[in-house]
């Protein structure tokens, strides 16, 4: 369950107020006013205008509908342009106004007057972005950072872009990450609140990123720039749940909800601690109004109890290919339904509360006179579901760091994948999809009892 979108020019209150696109008055490059570039330095949907003799559109072309003519100033014929400044001027004030399709209207005005504007591709991008035509503001943001690529406006909405908007992935939230740190580096020190903008998108990328001790620090920093911004207070929330600090995470979600009481993502993460505490009636509660409060991130999930689960999970066992099968000898397949608390923080950062699979234990061709490699950690997105497991993450970074010290304390014969009936029943929608979940999260599983790590994995699609 993705986040919803919290940064850069979307719905955010910080303390000296939100984003807005920029004017005329706000360069951070000169705008040119004549001037021409190819097709392919500009954005998708202009480009394509462009090429009226191209190849023939086949069966298989998928185009937009022509959009009904929109001018910036209605009271203008066609054929008389507008000034550019004029253009950014009024981008600026219709997306205040939350008429996202007229500030796009002057942004691409703008832009088409003024090819090397940065903040008319920036302005197109955001209003792109508001619009959900991500791929069109993928592509102008580029275009507006291979003009101006240390612009901090510009970086913080494409760190945005990837991190918060685009389907998720851990290439966009390495991305992403790098955006923000660029912009980090470039920003105004007199500017506090964009600093703390590209402070929190460093820790929310972070967090995607399984590295949550990193991701508090950076939004410890977020919140020293601006001490009342809401996003930061509730990912600093988030950052701790990871750590399976639960107490101190269910402080600050009841500290959120405080001033904002539909607040779906802390609502949903004090169910999960509730949940785990035991509480089951708080739990119940308030994972009901996060799903009443945003059923799109939070649907309701599918009800299976314990024993249906683990019928499930040994038949997806017996389907799995001979080789797996074969591998899988010996080996306990269990059903649980939330990870153990023990198995969470006997690695050092913990993992995450949601994974969704757990293996124990040594690899197979492990011997003595073997060290291996660390395994890399899964990511754990806030509202997005959890890739499949816990890896020497799921056991095997456990065993590492006991060999490492010479206390190991487990042998061969104790390998175990537990697979994890809440967590998996909260990333589907239907039993087709349940199965096929299972099924990945055992093939990941059985990755790392063959010695493979979580980035080896990612790369085969197991991630």
């Amino acid at each position: 369950m993705r986040r919803a979108a919290l940064l850069a020019c979307l719905v955010v209150a910080t303390a000296g107020g939100g984003c807005k696109l920029r004017t005329a008055h706000e360069t951070t490059a000169p705008v040119a006013t004549s001037g021409a570039v190819t097709s392919s330095q500009i954005p998708a949907a202009t480009a394509t205008a462009t090429r009226t003799c191209a190849a023939p559109v086949t069966e298989t072309t998928s185009e937009p509908p022509p959009r009904p003519l929109r001018r910036c100033f209605a009271d203008r014929p066609a054929w008389l342009d507008a000034p550019v400044a004029a253009l950014l001027d009024r981008a600026a004030e219709l997306f205040d106004d939350a008429d996202y399709a007229g500030a796009l209207a002057c942004a691409e005005e703008a832009t088409r007057q003024a090819p090397r504007s940065v903040e008319a591709h920036h302005n197109r991008a955001i209003s792109l972005m508001r619009l959900d035509r991500l791929d069109e503001a993928r592509d102008s943001i580029a275009l507006a950072l291979a003009l101006a690529p240390d612009d901090p406006e510009t970086l913080e909405a494409a760190a945005d872009l990837n991190i918060n908007q685009l389907p998720p992935s851990v290439d966009r939230s390495s991305l992403g990450l790098e955006y923000a740190r660029r912009g980090s580096r470039h920003v105004s020190r007199r500017d506090r609140e964009r600093i703390a903008r590209l402070a929190l998108l460093e820790g929310q990328a972070l967090i995607d990123l399984g590295r949550a001790v990193e991701a508090l620090r950076r939004i410890d920093g977020a919140l020293k720039a601006s001490p009342q911004f809401a996003a930061a207070v509730y990912e600093r929330g988030v950052a701790l749940f990871e750590l399976c600090r639960f107490e101190d995470a269910r402080k600050t979600f009841e500290k959120v909800l405080a001033s904002t009481p539909d607040h779906a993502h802390a609502l949903y993460h004090l169910g999960l601690i509730e949940e785990r505490l035991g509480q089951d009636p708080a739990a119940a509660r308030h994972l009901a109004a996060a799903s009443a409060a945003d059923v799109k991130s939070f649907p309701i999930p599918l009800d299976l109890p314990q024993p249906d689960f683990a019928a499930h999970v040994q038949r997806a066992v017996a389907e799995l290919p001979d080789d797996v099968r074969r591998d899988l000898g010996g080996i306990k397949v269990e059903a649980a339904d939330l990870p153990d608390i023990t198995d969470l923080v006997a690695e050092k950062p913990p993992l995450s509360p949601t994974i969704l699979g757990l293996f124990r234990g040594l690899p197979l061709d492990y011997t003595d006179r073997m060290v291996p490699t660390p395994a890399g950690r899964a990511g754990k997105g806030r509202a997005q579901p959890v890739p499949a497991g816990g890896s020497a993450e799921s056991g095997g970074h456990t065993v590492t760091a006991a060999m490492a010290t010479g206390d190991l304390q487990c042998d061969a014969g104790d390998r175990t994948i537990v697979l994890y009936r809440r967590n998996l029943l909260r990333t589907v929608h239907d039993v087709g999809e349940l199965d096929q979940a299972i099924t990945r999260t055992l093939l990941h599983e059985v990755g790392h009892l063959r010695g493979e790590d979580d980035g080896s994995l990612r790369d085969r699609g197991l991630e």
